[in-house]
């Protein structure tokens, strides 16, 4: 019985907490079961994924080329398994007909050069780098990067090679103390052919079921059109209470909402919420303009669709203080949600088996936080890099994205998994097994000296189906074939001597 229920406990932990595949392009940022990660150099280092500042519902690398950075420094776009940069699962697809690359920018700065190179993250001798010159300041554009003409200096697109790692360099030429402290966001890194520069068609929609007051005609005002009242009224062809209206905008970023009959009645939009942003008093839709689009059709007032709960949602946190190590009085939570207070969100444990939670309702966003006890007098050391932690400015903190009620599953704290799951297991029996070589290619082998009598591997995907398994007597030349496994994050289970321990692999063919 104690077999069955780790085995569906890991596979549920998996499933949860573990389902993620390694990045390719396009990058975005915003796919929940795909790994990103960023790694900067020589003075690029407080680079890290972080919520759009323009836009609460979008997610963007942002980069700090620090005041001592040099000319060079950068920001590689790569996982990292056991100190390895692993680039990305499948290259870049360069042809003879498709050799360019954009990348969505934020710069403070215009006029400056932007490098992106491409590499073979196993052979850094094969790279190629170009680059691209900003045009805007303090807004998003994106930017081609043509690999046919090559920077100066540098080697020659050969399409004969792999290359499956990206790297970008904002102001590059330029150290830190010429050009001071900058910060540079990116986004949506993908083949492409050249981008249209605009204007762009943006179609806005609104149901004026969520509007209890009369009305006659909806409009819409915005910094695009000098708030104007009436001159942008709304049309509703087919009678469904829905209404739109098409704008052509330049490529920007930009603050609107909706109002009727020339400023007779306006939103009142919630401060803090996904959709907005507050400027003084003011609180006001906000949109990026970098391509046609046809906005999603949101209530009167509202983020979301009509009929949709928009938030706040209850979010309740737990966190298992059976293995910390601590002396405490009370264990608390500190996040970006409460302003790292300290004591303000003290936790409970109502039963007394040592798991305290508490229950905070949370807008629509993404957070960072961590557990910690007696007003910060002690708190929780996370890893870099582990699944349920962000890294910002050297601070690494649990991160979560709300958007509906949520309770979470307790972790021991300074851990990203439940402090008795098996995953991960500490019996010596097994500690000595290992699985290599990771990243893996066509076969995983086995080794471990203090293996005794028969030795059980299964191999399990992200949601924590079996896709391999077997036996053996003894681990000399042990191995299993894997060469028909998909690239992605695997788990072996290794069962040894009525012990079982997980490890993860990456399968990069």
């Amino acid at each position: 019985m104690k077999k069955l229920v780790l085995s569906t406990l890991f596979m549920t932990i998996a499933a949860s907490v573990y389902c993620q595949t390694q990045m390719t392009l396009p990058v975005t940022f915003q796919e929940t079961n795909v790994t990103y990660n960023l790694v900067g150099f020589e003075g690029a280092e407080a680079s890290s994924i972080v919520t759009d500042p323009t836009d609460a519902q979008n997610t963007v690398g942002k980069v700090i080329k620090s005041a001592t950075a040099q000319p060079w420094a950068g920001t590689s776009i790569t996982d990292v398994v056991n100190t390895v940069q692993v680039g990305f699962s499948s290259a870049v697809p360069f042809s003879a007909t498709t050799k360019q690359m954009t990348v969505r920018v934020w710069s403070p700065d215009a006029g400056i050069p932007v490098r992106l190179k491409v590499e073979d993250h196993l052979d850094n001798t094969h790279t190629v780098e170009t680059e691209a010159v900003t045009t805007l300041a303090g807004q998003w554009e994106t930017l081609t990067f043509d690999f046919a003409n090559q920077a100066t200096g540098t080697a020659a697109l050969n399409l004969a090679y792999v290359f499956d790692k990206v790297s970008i360099f904002f102001n590059f030429g330029t150290n830190g103390a010429t050009a001071g402290e900058k910060t540079y966001y990116f986004d949506d890194v993908q083949m492409g052919t050249g981008i249209s520069t605009g204007p762009f068609n943006i179609t806005f929609q609104v149901d004026m079921a969520g509007n209890t007051g009369a009305f006659t005609t909806p409009e819409v005002n915005g910094i695009f059109n000098g708030w104007c009242g009436g001159c942008a009224p709304m049309s509703d062809a087919n009678g469904d209470g829905v209404w739109e209206l098409v704008i052509s905008l330049q490529p920007g970023t930009y603050e609107y909402k909706f109002a009727n009959d020339s400023w007779a009645g306006q939103e009142t939009l919630l401060p803090g919420s996904s959709c907005t942003v507050t400027t003084g008093n003011f609180t006001n839709r906000t949109i990026t303009v970098s391509q046609d689009a046809v906005l999603p059709v949101v209530c009167w007032g509202s983020c979301s669709a009509c009929g949709i709960n928009n938030g706040p949602f209850n979010v309740t946190f737990k966190v298992d203080m059976n293995q910390s190590g601590q002396t405490f009085t009370t264990p608390e939570i500190n996040g970006t949600f409460n302003s790292w207070c300290g004591g303000c969100a003290p936790m409970s444990d109502s039963n007394g088996d040592n798991i305290w939670e508490i229950t905070i309702p949370l807008q629509p966003d993404t957070f960072e936080y961590k557990f910690a006890y007696d007003s910060w007098a002690g708190q929780e050391a996370l890893t870099e890099g582990s699944s349920c932690t962000i890294t910002t400015n050297s601070f690494t903190n649990r991160t979560i994205i709300v958007s509906a009620d949520t309770v979470l599953e307790e972790v021991c704290w300074a851990s990203c998994t439940p402090c008795s799951t098996g995953i991960g297991s500490s019996d010596k029996s097994n500690k000595g097994i290992t699985a290599f070589p990771n990243p893996a290619n066509d076969r995983l082998f086995f080794n471990g000296s203090s293996a005794v009598g028969t030795t059980s591997v299964r191999v399990f995907n992200c949601i924590g189906s079996l896709v391999a398994s077997k036996q053996f007597q003894s681990l000399s030349n042990a191995s299993i074939e894997i060469a028909d496994l998909k690239n992605g994050v695997y788990f072996i289970e290794i069962e040894n001597n009525n012990s079982t321990s997980t490890q993860k692999v990456v399968v990069q063919h």
